[in-house]
């Protein structure tokens, strides 16, 4: 992992995830030594429960499916010593047809504005069904001799090892980028229309920052309510998905961070110690959410509004060398119902000051949320009906 004390002055910028088997044991370590109740939750540690519980599945399925085709067979005046290998079939062709399942219905949830994820789905799904196979495998061992049982349990043991650094590298990677929750953009409800997701997915899906030239930014705004962290979130996962160094940080603490003097390392909060965020310096894309709050004016007032903002990027302009060489995802918005609405034409200022902010010499990509629709009035709602309909308009804007 990039981890160095090198002034910012001369720092490559964003580098992508390091994550070698000694991080990757470390964080092992802390997950299953450390008491859960005592620490932030994380990701790695739920995906290690997660698979220990499938293994545990995959025991009981063929202790108990042994326990049937003894039963059967007994009944049936056939041989019972072939109670324990009938189990072990029938466990696994239960928690395969039980993950195709899971499969389908997971791709079919999806809403279809954004392309869900199959590949990753179907490794999951797989992942899942193999570790309820290995615990199967191991249930059928401890019905058999003891040395038997033992030879088979080492090489399940093995793959389960085997299996687990390519899923501990994502889940570490995603939980490194301190979004406030995991969200799929392909998990939008249909009831939210997007008018051009083509240009957000094409920003997703071109990389991220060195390869990536030049870095671009995307400005998501709406009114209170709206799904602007939603949406910031879904963005942020999308990359972390691919492997990206992600980074989400509120405006104070980015404001409490330009305050170092020139030259120096900005200071930064790696949160909670068996976490440890990637430096937001260093991440290959920056989600800047809370903007709204630190805009608000009293005065109704277009043009006020947008001397306050400039303003605040003039406060920030110590940290703007990060910003020229990442990716940064900004969300603005309202500071109550009754303040100017930054939406519209509004909302494009704001976009062009935020790309001149960070060197940008192109366009910057904007997500404009409407406000969520509520049932009429006077009306019945119909079984399954979502009234939560909002519309997330995006476009390109010239600086």
């Amino acid at each position: 992992m990039p981890r160095n004390n090198t002034p910012i002055a001369v720092q490559d910028g964003p580098s992508a995830p390091r994550i070698t088997i000694r991080d990757l044991l470390c964080q092992f370590w802390v997950d299953i030594y450390g008491k859960e109740v005592q620490s932030a939750t994380t990701y790695s540690y739920t995906w290690v429960a997660d698979q220990a519980g499938h293994l545990f599945i995959g025991i009981i399925a063929s202790v108990a499916f042994t326990a049937v085709a003894s039963y059967v067979l007994s009944e049936l005046g056939l041989d019972e010593s072939w109670a324990s290998l009938c189990g072990l079939g029938l466990a696994v062709c239960v928690v395969s047809i039980w993950e195709y399942s899971a499969f389908r219905s997971s791709v079919a949830a999806a809403s279809g504005t954004f392309p869900v994820d199959r590949d990753l789905l179907r490794k999951n799904a797989v992942t899942a069904a193999v570790y309820m196979t290995l615990g199967a495998v191991a249930g059928f061992g401890f019905q058999q001799t003891a040395l038997l049982g033992f030879v088979i349990f080492i090489p399940v043991t093995l793959l389960a090892i085997a299996c687990a650094p390519w899923w501990l590298r994502q889940k570490i990677i995603w939980q490194k980028a301190a979004l406030p929750y995991l969200f799929r953009l392909a998990d939008l409800p249909p009831a939210v229309r997007i008018d051009g997701a083509e240009h957000l997915q094409a920003f997703i899906d071109e990389g991220v920052p060195p390869a990536k030239q030049p870095p671009l930014q995307v400005i998501v705004g709406g009114p209170i309510g709206s799904g602007r962290t939603a949406i910031a979130a879904g963005i942020g996962t999308e990359f972390a998905f691919k492997s990206a160094a992600v980074r989400y940080i509120g405006l104070d603490r980015l404001r409490e961070f330009a305050t170092q003097s020139p030259g120096s390392i900005f200071a930064d909060d790696r949160g909670p110690t068996n976490i440890n965020y990637w430096p937001w310096r260093e991440a290959q894309v920056v989600i800047v959410d809370d903007i709204g709050p630190f805009m608000g004016m009293r005065e109704q007032n277009e043009e006020t509004n947008h001397k306050q903002f400039t303003k605040l990027l003039g406060e920030l302009e110590a940290v703007a060398p990060v910003f020229a060489k990442c990716h940064s995802v900004w969300v603005v918005g309202d500071l109550d119902p009754v303040s100017t609405s930054v939406t519209g034409a509004v909302l494009d200022k704001f976009a062009s000051a935020i790309g001149k902010f960070c060197g940008a010499k192109g366009e910057v990509l904007v997500v404009e949320l409407s406000e969520p629709q509520t049932q009429p009035p006077g009306t019945r709602a119909l079984p399954k009906m979502e009234f939560s309909a909002r519309v997330a308009k995006i476009r390109k804007v010239n600086i």
